[in-house]
């Protein structure tokens, strides 16, 4: 499974405005339940914002990767988020946070899960990737950039 799989341009939010973490999460989890393989809005909310309390999932220059299992949940459901202004999301590098790719997954699908977690961490921790993400005008551009394999990126 790659992340263009999980990914739908009516689960990627371009240039909006949130004012919190809270309030990111809570729009992270309303793009997720739009899948038809995911759970409900609460439910993703609820494991996004417990597994946030485990610690942040930024993971500096600006990118997060906020994450959940769902119990019940049939498949695998990503969301990608750009903000206008970024946000203070307890990154490590205390950099403010403009980039989340949100994913949400049934409780047993532990590989898949996984793999797609790291396949989008060595995304973000790209730097030509990151700008290429920050400077693409629709989400059709957007989706287009995570259906190239990781490997095709020239780094930077």
């Amino acid at each position: 499974m790659h992340l263009a799989d999980v990914l739908d341009p009516e689960r990627i939010a371009v240039d909006i405005s949130v004012s919190s973490k809270k309030s990111l999460l809570e729009k992270a989890a309303e793009l997720l339940a739009t899948s038809p393989d995911s759970g409900e809005s609460r439910e993703i909310f609820e494991s996004l914002c417990q597994r946030e309390r485990l610690g942040s999932t930024g993971l500096g220059h600006g990118v997060a990767i906020p994450h959940g299992r769902v119990n019940g949940q049939s498949g695998v459901s990503g969301a990608l988020i750009r903000l206008r202004h970024p946000i203070d999301f307890d990154a490590p590098d205390q950099e403010k946070v403009d980039l989340f790719f949100a994913l949400s997954v049934p409780d047993q699908c532990s590989d898949v899960y996984l793999r797609l977690l790291a396949d989008v961490a060595q995304r973000f921790g790209d730097a030509g990737q990151r700008e290429q993400l920050r400077s693409a005008d629709s989400a059709e551009a957007l989706l287009r950039l995570f259906a190239v394999e990781p490997d095709a990126h020239p780094a930077a």
